[in-house]
């Protein structure tokens, strides 16, 4: 029904912006973006800036580019182990990091496979900074009270992601992302998905 709506919105022809969004998720095969990540744990905000590579193929970077306190430490998923690193500690490199719900759902192309694979998912149009978006709202598979759903909003001409949010099962926000710039398609450097000193 809202694909229907959005639809007549639209010039006769001209494809919605919800159709656009739903196409250019569809097709991403990769992503490079810097973006303000806030955490919430309930009693306090932690913010920091963040850098992102994702592949559809799933492999993942995650690198704090500020607070300087925490620049230059990342995480990075090459396909077969999680690892981190952390210029400040003697053996900087560790390999075998369990799994976490949190930091896998942070990046746009996971919301989309939830997106697409959910049952339970909603549209609006919504003002954010002045410019039209679309927001769209996916479940986060696995049960897990403290990352439950999540929103994107993207913006409607460019169909760059404005801003994700991950809930919780009672609905506060936990993680902000609000990207300050998303490129799509990066042919990434060999070694961008590999823990190195």
């Amino acid at each position: 029904m809202l694909s229907v709506v959005f639809s007549s919105c639209g010039i006769k022809g001209e494809a919605s912006p919800q159709e656009k969004i739903n196409t250019r998720l569809k097709q991403m095969q990769s992503y490079e973006a810097v973006a303000c990540l806030k955490r919430f744990d309930g009693k306090e905000e932690t913010q920091y800036t963040v850098r992102q590579c994702w592949q559809s193929d799933g492999k993942y970077r995650l690198e704090i580019l500020e607070p300087e306190k925490y620049k230059g430490n990342y995480t990075v998923y090459n396909g077969s182990e999680i690892c981190q690193y952390n210029p400040r500690v003697k053996d900087s490199i560790i390999h075998n990091v369990p799994e976490n719900m949190a930091r896998n759902q942070l990046f746009v192309g996971e919301f989309a496979k939830n997106y697409f694979n959910s049952e339970n998912v909603s549209c609006a149009v919504a003002k954010f900074d002045e410019s039209k978006c679309t927001v769209i709202e996916a479940v986060i598979p696995g049960g897990n009270k403290y990352t439950a759903t999540e929103k994107l909003w993207m913006d409607n001409e460019t169909i760059i992601p404005v801003k994700l949010v991950l809930y919780d099962s009672e609905g506060k926000e936990r993680y902000t992302l609000e990207f300050e710039s998303f490129e799509y398609d990066v042919q990434f450097e060999n070694g961008t998905f590999e823990a190195a000193n």
